[in-house]
């Protein structure tokens, strides 16, 4: 609530940011969308090849990375966070504690299900086919999961949850080495898909943490992010040792990694600085930098070799090209 609180403060002292826009951002606008939005998740889809966007009151998007061509999907209500899979994209609504599922091409609804708690994110698991929801409100806070049927047109079925104590904060799912990653307090926790439980905790040498880990399998590393300076934290996913540290400035880390690029990303919120971050067992070194609006609360890379922020205080998308 309070990290709520404070985007909307700082959407409010950019409201009138008149600051020049970095030449080399392409503005994607987003049809139909309200003029500031406290964006505040963002994830690409390899299966639908688009960038979906959460746009809160204004609904869910799916932005073409290629033309940025946008489109607004369906009507499921406020869009807090959303992720795709089996054919749907299911899209939370924190006010009303439940998860929609539309149907990308149609628009149309495929279910609408409650959530026990307060769910904050949803990622879905494709070798489980299950929908996992972070709740760091909930008593314990953890993770709810819950199993897609086949085929899956009506509402899943709760199958566990995971608790994450300090936590969690954000999720990534990497399925290839059957973990999921999350912040908790001051580490990054990873968890075994196939068990459900807590399989490592690190610190990460953060005073809080905030975002989403961003993983890079081929080399076995992990950025965690920090919940001030836009200060990340680069760690070895096999021992969990400290490899380096770098701060782009601002407040709230959020972070990005592109496997086309091998670069890892990051900027503050409120901020105005947006890193490209190259990494090695030896540490984290800037390689470009660009100028971002101050308030824009999301990041994410495709595979088309961009990376995408928000622009919360006009409502819009910036994409940038990592060449």
């Amino acid at each position: 609530m309070l990290a709520l609180i404070a985007l909307a403060l700082a959407i409010s002292a950019c409201g009138s940011d008149s600051s020049p826009l970095d030449p080399a951002a392409h503005v994607v606008r987003l049809p139909g969308a309200a003029q500031e939005i406290d964006f505040d998740d963002i994830v690409y889809s390899r299966q639908l090849e688009r960038i979906i966007v959460p746009a809160r009151r204004s609904g869910v998007y799916l932005v073409d990375p290629r033309s940025g061509a946008a489109k607004r999907i369906g009507r499921p209500g406020d869009a807090d966070s959303a992720d795709e899979g089996d054919g749907l994209i299911f899209v939370v609504n924190r006010e009303q504690k439940a998860i929609t599922a539309v149907n990308p091409r149609s628009g149309t609804t495929a279910f609408t299900f409650e959530i026990g708690g307060s769910p904050d994110y949803v990622r879905y698991v494709a070798p489980t086919h299950e929908l996992w929801v972070t709740e760091p409100g909930a008593s314990p806070s953890g993770i709810e999961v819950f199993a897609l049927r086949d085929p899956p047109s009506v509402a899943p079925t709760r199958v566990g949850f995971v608790p994450v104590p300090d936590g969690p904060e954000a999720l990534t799912i990497v399925t290839r080495s059957d973990r999921a990653y999350t912040h908790a307090g001051d580490d990054l926790v990873a968890i075994a898909i196939s068990s459900h439980a807590i399989s490592e905790r690190w610190p990460t040498g953060c005073d809080g943490t905030h975002g989403f880990p961003q993983i890079d399998e081929r080399a076995r590393l992990a950025l965690a992010s920090c919940a001030s300076d836009g200060r990340v934290s680069l760690l070895r996913t096999d021992t969990g040792e400290q490899l380096g540290r770098y701060a782009v400035g601002g407040d709230e880390s959020l972070p990005a990694f592109s496997a086309k690029t091998g670069h890892f990303y990051a900027r503050g919120d409120p901020g105005t600085r947006l890193a490209t971050l190259a990494a090695t067992k030896h540490g984290l070194r800037p390689a470009t930098g660009v100028a971002v609006p101050r308030a824009g609360h999301c990041l994410t890379a495709d595979d088309q070799g961009h990376y995408w922020t928000c622009d919360a205080a006009r409502g819009r998308l910036l994409r940038f090209d990592d060449p």
